[in-house]
C-alpha cells in the first residue's frame, strides 16, 4: 500500500509566473509610454499655442500697434499662463521653456514702451534746427559768392 502522490512540474508554475511578470512589465511599459505620449501632445499643443499668441502679437505690431499697447500684457499673461499650467503639470523649469522658445523674449520687448520725446522737446528741437538750417544755407550762398567772385578776377585778368 503504497501512496501515490501526484506531483505538478516545477516548470508550469516557473512558466506562469514568469508570463505574468511578463505581463506586469508590460503594464508598467505601456503606462510609461501612454505618459510619454501624452507629454508629447501637451507640449505639441503648447507649442502650437505660443506660436499662436507669437502670430497675434506680430499682427498687432504690423498694424501700427505701439509699444507697451495693454494688448501685448494680454497676450503676454496668456503666455505665462500657458507656460505655467504645463510645467507644473509636467514638472519642467519654466526657463527651460522660455529659453527653447526665444520669441517669448520679444512678446516681453513689445510690452516696455517707447521712451516717449516730450512736446516742449520736440518743439524746440524743431526751432533749433529750422535757424541751423537757414544759417548752413546762408553760408553755402556766401561760399557760391565767393567762389564766383574768384572766378570772375581770375578770368577777367
Amino acid at each position: 500500500m503504497s501512496e501515490m502522490t501526484f506531483d505538478e512540474p516545477a516548470g508550469t508554475i516557473h512558466r506562469c509566473g514568469k508570463a505574468w511578470g511578463g505581463l506586469r512589465s508590460l503594464g508598467a511599459r505601456s503606462i510609461s509610454t501612454f505618459n510619454t505620449w501624452r507629454k508629447s501632445m501637451d507640449q505639441n499643443s503648447l507649442e502650437r499655442a505660443l506660436a499662436q499668441i507669437i502670430e497675434i502679437a506680430n499682427g498687432n505690431r504690423a498694424k501700427g500697434l505701439p509699444l507697451g499697447s495693454p494688448a501685448y500684457f494680454v497676450l503676454r499673461d496668456k503666455a505665462d499662463a500657458k507656460i505655467q499650467a504645463f510645467a507644473r503639470k509636467w514638472d519642467v523649469d519654466i526657463a527651460t521653456i522660455e529659453a527653447q522658445a526665444p520669441a517669448l523674449a520679444d512678446l516681453d520687448t513689445l510690452c516696455v514702451p517707447d521712451k516717449q520725446v516730450p512736446a516742449g522737446l520736440k518743439l524746440l528741437a524743431a526751432l533749433i534746427g529750422a535757424i541751423l538750417s537757414l544759417v548752413l544755407l546762408g553760408a553755402a550762398s556766401g561760399l557760391v559768392h565767393a567762389g564766383h567772385d574768384w572766378v570772375m578776377r581770375f578770368v577777367v585778368r
